[in-house]
């Protein structure tokens, strides 16, 4: 019999539901944290189209979180793979709690060029960041827009 290793793999793009928050840890590692909103739609089983948003907490550490909160605000859409994490605690009255939030490992900025404040920074380029299981920047991918493309041209 086949034994399968277990997974734990999130992929997912939304909209940001609050600006991202950056921190440091005493260790100075950045860590940057923010909601995410996740809408789906559907039809019931009356017929009738039904819309239902998920929202995520996800945390974003080392250099991409520094990159997250320097170009992600509220309302801005995003793509980010990660891991499914769970923080355990205790609430003031002695109860077990528990929440759920992902740990992103790469995020990739969704919005188009002509609807970014550009006093915000270079967006020439979109950009993919991720890290590595050491928690090192593992580099940068240049995406497909050059500054002077026209969305029109993009082949999809």
């Amino acid at each position: 019999m086949a034994s399968f290793g277990d997974l734990n793999c999130f992929v997912g793009i939304g909209r940001l539901t609050r600006d991202p928050e950056l921190r440091y840890t005493p260790s100075g590692r950045a860590v940057c944290r923010f909601g995410l909103a996740i809408n789906r739609s559907y039809k019931n089983q009356e017929g009738n189209n039904v819309e239902d948003t998920l929202f995520i907490n996800v945390s974003v550490w080392g250099k991409q979180a520094e990159y997250s909160s320097q170009f992600l605000r509220k309302g801005r859409r995003t793509a980010l793979n990660g891991e499914l994490r769970s923080n355990n605690w205790q609430d003031r009255e002695g109860n077990k709690r528990v929440s759920f939030e992902i740990n992103a490992r790469t995020i990739q900025f969704l919005d188009y060029l002509k609807d970014i404040d550009s006093s915000a920074g270079d967006y020439s380029k979109t950009e993919v960041y991720s890290e590595d299981d050491s928690g090192e920047e593992g580099g940068k991918e240049s995406g497909f827009m050059e500054e002077n493309s026209n969305e029109e041209d993009i082949p999809f």
